[in-house]
C-alpha cells in the first residue's frame, strides 16, 4: 500500500470525492434554515402560551369540580358561570304550577272558576178557560176547575161553554157543554158554593173523533178522553179498578192523590174513556141531582 497523499489529477491536494451539491439546491437549504432560525423564538413564544393557558383551563376545572362536590356534599346551590351562587327556585302559586292540574296546561292566574248556572225554572203551566186543551187534569182539578174553589167564579169563566138553566128542583150540580162533544158537570157539597166534584165527559159517538181528540184535556201523562183501557193502564199501571164492567156506569179506574182525593176513569163498553171525575171518591157519581 502506497502513503503518497492522495493527489487529484490536476495535481491539488484534497478531502477525498463525495458527491456534491449543486449551487442551488445549496443556496435553497440555506435559505431554509435561516427562516427557521428567524422564526424560532416566535414559535416558543406561542408554545409557551398554549402551555399556560391549558394550565389554566385545568386549574378552573379543578376548582369547579371541588366547589361542585362540596355543594352537593352540602345541599347548596351550584355556583353559576360567574362565581356566584345560582338563584334557589321557589314554589310558584300560578295554578299552572299546580301538580293537580292537566300537565302541560297553564291556567291565567286569577280566572275566577266558572259559576254553575241553574238551570231555568219551568214554566207554569196555564189553563187557558177559553182552551180546554189546555187543561190538565189531576186528583184535585180539571183545568181552571178546582176542588173547593167557588163554583159560580169558576163557571163565569167557561166563556167557551154554555151553561144548561138548572132544573129549578134544587139540583146541587151544573151543567156545561160546547160544540164539540165536551161536557163539564161541577156539583157542589154541604157549602152552598164550593165545588166538590168536577167532570169532564165526552160522547164517543161523535162523527169528527178527530176534533174531541184536538180539544180533550189531558193528564200530565197524556191523557184525555176517547183513548183506550190498554194506554190507560199503560200510563197508570197501579191505577185502581174500582167498578169491573157495570151494565150502567162501565169500567171505572181510581188514581190517589193526597187528602183522600181521586182521579177517576170511566171506560165505555167500547173500550174508550168517556169521562175522567175529580173528587173524594173512587167512583165517579152515578147521579148529580137524584
Amino acid at each position: 500500500m502506497s502513503d503518497a497523499p492522495n493527489v487529484r489529477p490536476d495535481g491539488q491536494h484534497g478531502r477525498p470525492d463525495r458527491p456534491g451539491l449543486d449551487r442551488d439546491r445549496a443556496a435553497a437549504i440555506r435559505g431554509l434554515l435561516t427562516v427557521t432560525v428567524e422564526r424560532e423564538p416566535e414559535r416558543a413564544r406561542s408554545a409557551r402560551h398554549s402551555r399556560v393557558v391549558l394550565l389554566s383551563v385545568a386549574g378552573v376545572a379543578a376548582v369547579a369540580l371541588a366547589v361542585g362536590g362540596v355543594a352537593l356534599a352540602g345541599g347548596g346551590p351550584l355556583p353559576s358561570g360567574n362565581g356566584e351562587a345560582a338563584p334557589t327556585s321557589l314554589p310558584s302559586d300560578r295554578p299552572g304550577d299546580d301538580p293537580g292540574t292537566s300537565p302541560g296546561v297553564v291556567e291565567p292566574a286569577g280566572t275566577p272558576s266558572a259559576t254553575p248556572v241553574p238551570p231555568p225554572a219551568p214554566t207554569p203551566v196555564v189553563d187557558d178557560p177559553t182552551a180546554p186543551s189546555t187543561w190538565i187534569v189531576s186528583t184535585d182539578r180539571i183545568g181552571p176547575l178546582v176542588l173547593g174553589g167557588p163554583l159560580e167564579e169558576q163557571a163565569a169563566r167557561l166563556t167557551t161553554f154554555d151553561r144548561h138553566p138548572d132544573d129549578g128542583y134544587g139540583c146541587p150540580a151544573s151543567f156545561f157543554s160546547d160544540g164539540r162533544g165536551l161536557t163539564l158537570t161541577l156539583s157542589r157539597a154541604s157549602s152552598p158554593d164550593a165545588t166538590e166534584i168536577a167532570t169532564v165527559s165526552a160522547d164517543l159517538t161523535s162523527d169528527d173523533p178527530a176534533a174531541l181528540a184536538s180539544a180533550t184535556p189531558r193528564t200530565a201523562s197524556g191523557i184525555g178522553l176517547g183513548d183506550d183501557e190498554a194506554r190507560l193502564l199503560a200510563a197508570y199501571p197501579d191505577a185502581e179498578l174500582t167498578l169491573d164492567h157495570d151494565a150502567n156506569y162501565g169500567t171505572q179506574y181510581a188514581v190517589a192523590g193526597d187528602d183522600g182525593q181521586y182521579l177517576v176513569f170511566v171506560v165505555g163498553t167500547s173500550g174508550r174513556i168517556t169521562d175522567m171525575s175529580v173528587g173524594t171518591t173512587r167512583i165517579a157519581p152515578p147521579e148529580y141531582c137524584g
